[in-house]
């Protein structure tokens, strides 16, 4: 009977169970009791982005997809506001770990009733402002909180997108006095080097076609110029963008638009790219006509990875002074001594920039002394922004690669630190977007028209860098103005790039030396041996770009460097002939053909391996004209007769293998010298120990008889 009724209470607490659980309401503090995410979200539309005088409601639209392994039911939405923001302090905490959203709540929202395994919706919802409380001028955090019932399971929050909104409120700015000075740097960057052959006849081999979409109309790099372009109707916000070009990015697109091939599963194929190449550097070049221009470093080079490259040349020298390659494919000097490179900013890195004529580098705050050039940091909280979407969070309860999120945060962290809030800032706001920034044309005119809205209010005054440059005075190690303002990375440190990696890149360079000094100007080409050889030095700097993710990324692109050095030495080869070569006498001379075909004049030397039978006479250097082909005899002896093969092999006066190795069989029946004395030697102790067995022989009768 005792069993009896346990088993019933069971049942009752069951039933209880399911009963209050299928009438449980939304709430903002459900978690998720699966650590998997079920549920991902993306905001496709916003609006405003900045509220101000005559906003009444909050529109927020998103595709909702389940990315679980199981269905999922009653799914409903609903924005949360938390606490007004009001120092640059709280905010960078606020983007690093967002506070309670309990100062405000629209009313939850249906999404889908049944959402299956992979299947999408749309979500929308249009909040008063009054409902989410947001009266007073400032930054507010909002949580886009979504609600469901995974099978298997209970209510919980699935997916949540943090978000700022700026208010403004019914008068305008939020702050007195003078409005602070914004300038932007606009960066134009591959989003990873492309590059994986350059051949001095043939044009360029790219890794793949990619950047073809992101320079066709709606791609990556085209947004970023039509973007910028549609706003010069605001000559001041448009004077305040400053253009960052990454030289290889230019030289590359030049290559495209010029014919270029693709590294394909199946072999090497005809890119598809070239007119929207020529379209968008001639867009690019009209963008920037008369404008501000600074230069990125080389491929995004980390510059204190190539300080850690021995070499005969200055790297860093090489991946920060491009100023002629800028001004020849975009009709327009960079700024002069201005670089702004994505990190590496190791002391050494800064002393060989300062030494190739750096004197202004814009950077993070970072507790590396200067070294010869003037540090100038970005504005750190507003970094931060950017770097939110890409950096932070993790599970069902973060968004993730947003960029519209991150653009978002980024002009509210401007706005904040012009006042609204509170706490304006004395000195200029300098943004910096990352460098291989990925955002729509839509989201970029947004974020524009939006520091165009806090203009408008006066908080904001957009400036030119040229005046930010010349406002600021040298940046103290370690100051970052923001105490608790969260870093995206240490640019204060350089990448440490993997032995094998470095001992690759060394050998690379070692090997370029010394091919360079085998090749001479060749009076009918005129080419300089450096065409042939910078290319090699480019892939180099390509290998430490900070495009890379992780060590199979540098391992591969130190391999791409690698394969250029072998593709450029086997332009000189040796061949022999098909057929056997029959030696008419001990002394005949070996037939080759030395084969050249680079444009420039190139000092080889001939070599003989695995040859015991032949011994080869002194063999000179050969200098080898341009596109040339020659014959030569080379004088041998041959040791023995018979049949063998020898190995014939090129390589420059400093030991770098050139071509491959040629096989060469050889047919002697003559004696040389040596087998004449050998067998000379042979045949007398022969006819001595003939002769000594002999007389022995007669001796041994002549005392049987005896």
């Amino acid at each position: 009977m005792k069993k009896l009724s346990a088993f019933g209470l069971a049942l009752l607490f069951l039933a209880a169970q399911a009963l209050f659980a299928g009438s449980v309401t939304p709430s903002a503090s459900a978690q998720s009791s699966d650590p998997r995410t079920l549920l991902q979200v993306r905001i496709e539309h916003m609006t405003p982005r900045v509220v101000s005088a005559g906003d009444t409601e909050l529109r927020i639209t998103a595709e909702v997809t389940n990315v679980g392994d199981r269905p999922i039911t009653n799914i409903v939405a609903a924005v949360q506001v938390g606490p007004r923001q009001t120092t640059s302090a709280q905010l960078a905490q606020t983007l690093v770990e967002p506070p309670p959203a309990t100062a405000g709540e629209s009313a939850w929202v249906g999404v889908s009733d049944r959402l299956d395994k992979g299947a999408s919706a749309q979500l929308s919802i249009t909040a008063p402002l009054a409902q989410l409380g947001l009266h007073e001028p400032g930054v507010y955090p909002l949580l886009l909180n979504i609600n469901g019932t995974p099978a298997y399971g209970g209510t919980a929050r699935l997916a949540a997108v943090d978000l700022l909104l700026p208010v403004l409120g019914g008068s305008g700015s939020a702050r007195g006095g003078a409005p602070t000075a914004v300038s932007m740097l606009w960066p134009f960057a591959a989003r990873e080097p492309k590059v994986v052959s350059v051949s001095h006849d043939r044009g360029a081999v790219l890794s793949d076609d990619e950047l073809a979409g992101e320079l066709a109309p709606g791609g990556r790099l085209h947004s970023l110029v039509s973007a910028a372009e549609s706003q010069r109707g605001n000559a001041a916000l448009f004077d305040s963008l400053c253009f960052a070009v990454d030289p290889d990015l230019l030289e590359t697109v030049d290559a495209m638009s010029k014919g270029y091939r693709v590294r394909t599963e199946s072999g090497i194929v005809e890119g598809k790219g070239r007119e929207h190449a020529e379209r968008w550097l001639a867009d690019l070049r009209a963008l920037v006509a008369n404008h501000c221009v600074v230069e990125l470093p080389y491929a995004g080079a980390d510059l204190g990875a190539l300080t850690q490259i021995p070499s005969e040349i200055d790297l860093v020298n090489e991946a920060v002074t491009n100023d002629a390659t800028i001004l020849h494919l975009l009709n327009i000097t960079p700024r002069s001594g201005v670089l702004w490179p994505g990190g590496g900013l190791s002391p050494a890195a800064l002393q060989e920039a300062a030494d190739a004529g750096v004197t202004t580098v814009i950077t993070a705050p970072t507790a590396v002394e200067n070294q010869g050039a003037r540090l100038v940091t970005y504005d750190p909280l507003v970094r931060a922004g950017f770097a939110l979407a890409s950096t932070r969070g993790s599970g069902a309860a973060r968004a993730t690669e947003q960029p519209e999120v991150a653009t978002q945060s980024a002009v509210a962290a401007v706005a904040l630190r012009a006042g609204l809030g509170g706490e304006a800032t004395e000195h200029p706001v300098l943004v910096a977007p990352p460098h291989e920034w990925n955002v729509s044309h839509t989201e970029l005119t947004n974020m524009l028209d939006s520091l165009g809205r806090l203009q408008e209010a006066g908080l904001v005054n957009p400036t030119s860098l040229d005046e930010v440059l010349s406002t600021v005075g040298p940046e103290t190690p370690g100051d970052t103005g923001t105490s608790g303002t969260p870093q995206a990375s240490n640019p204060g440190s350089s990448t440490s790039l993997p032995d094998d990696v470095l001992e690759t890149l060394s050998d690379v360079e070692s090997t370029a030396a010394d091919l360079q000094s085998a090749m001479s100007v060749d009076p009918t080409r005129q080419v300089e041996p450096i065409s042939l050889i910078q290319p090699l030095h480019k892939a180099v700097i390509r290998a430490t770009s900070q495009a890379w993710r992780d060590d199979g990324d540098y391992r591969i692109a130190a391999k791409v460097a690698q394969r250029q050095v072998r593709q450029l030495s086997s332009k000189i080869t040796v061949s022999t002939p098909s057929q056997p070569v029959s030696l008419a006498s001990a002394s005949s001379p070996l037939p080759v053909t030395l084969s050249n075909d680079l444009p420039v004049a190139v000092t080889v030397r001939i070599k003989f391996d695995n040859s015991p039978g032949l011994r080869p006479s002194k063999i000179e250097d050969t200098p080898l004209a341009a596109n040339s082909r020659v014959s030569r005899l080379i004088p041998a002896e041959t040791l023995r007769a018979g049949r063998f093969i020898v190995n014939v092999s090129l390589s420059t006066p400093g030991g770098t293998t050139l071509g491959q190795t040629s096989r060469m069989e050889l047919t002697s029946s003559e004696f040389g010298v040596v087998t004449v004395v050998l067998t000379a030697t042979a045949g007398a102790a022969l006819v001595l120990l003939s002769g000594r067995r002999i007389y022995r022989r007669m001796k041994t009768q002549r005392e049987e008889r005896g």
